[in-house]
């Protein structure tokens, strides 16, 4: 793995607060074999990612196959058998299929925010669902459902963040592809009020369950204002630029 894929994936992990996981579970995150090989996996699903993103004309079953055989074999390094693999992928395969609804001209802001981004963080759900196999009690300590509002925020947080960059590739950011079917302010408006429904969901979620959920809490209200001083702020340098985007042409 090249260095500067390793660092993305170790920005990510970071991100997604897995050294934090594993503390929890009184494991060692540093050196861990697992972690090694979620990074393998990690690694695998960036490059089918790539192939998506710098690839108009593609033929999923015949194109696609090699990324596959490539997660699939990672998969089964972090332990998940082999009849298991399409259970596990079923959320990838899902947002793969949004990533090839670009060449239909069908785009994210089709579909509801909830619903898309509820997809888009499939890498991430996958990785944490292999380390709650290994480490059981974090799944009784922090439920899935209770990452469901800090793993939108943070993707969230990823299509603003990466604006500028999603510029030049064929790529599903809602951000990115609201502001060239509106404009700037508008798309600033509705990721604003989305921001806004996390929080509150997430507010709500903490008065039922207290404790448990106090953590995940914090995670997600701090992200929360962090991408709301990265909305104005990218909303401000995107009305200032004018770089050239690839996708323009598809939003009509």
């Amino acid at each position: 793995m090249d260095k500067k894929l390793e660092k993305k994936i170790n920005l990510l992990f970071e991100y997604r607060v897995f050294p934090e996981l594993f503390a929890e579970a009184g494991e060692k995150y540093k050196n861990h074999k697992l972690v090694k090989n979620l990074k393998e996996l990690q690694a695998a699903i960036y490059h089918l990612d790539h192939h998506l993103e710098t690839n108009w004309d593609i033929n999923a079953k015949k194109d696609l196959k090699p990324y596959w055989k490539e997660i699939y074999a990672a998969l089964t390094k972090c332990g998940i058998k082999k009849a298991d693999h399409d259970d596990y992928c079923k959320l990838i395969y899902k947002y793969q299929k949004h990533e090839l609804y670009l060449r239909e001209n069908r785009l994210p802001i089709d579909f509801k925010m909830e619903f898309y981004y509820y997809f888009k963080s499939c890498d991430v759900k996958l990785l944490r669902r292999i380390i709650c196999d290994h480490f059981p009690i974090l799944a009784k300590l922090y439920p899935t459902a209770h990452w469901r509002w800090f793993d939108l925020i943070t993707e969230v947080n990823d299509d603003v963040e990466d604006v500028f960059e999603d510029m030049t590739t064929i790529n599903g950011n809602y951000f990115l592809i609201e502001y060239l079917r509106s404009n700037p302010k508008l798309a600033k408006a509705k990721f604003a009020k989305f921001i806004k429904y996390i929080e509150d969901k997430s507010k709500s979620r903490k008065e039922k369950y207290s404790n448990s959920y106090k953590w995940c809490d914090k995670l997600t209200q701090r992200e929360c204002k962090a991408t709301k001083s990265l909305l104005n702020k990218n909303t401000k340098l995107v009305l200032a630029s004018k770089k050239k985007v690839k996708i323009a042409a598809l939003i009509k």
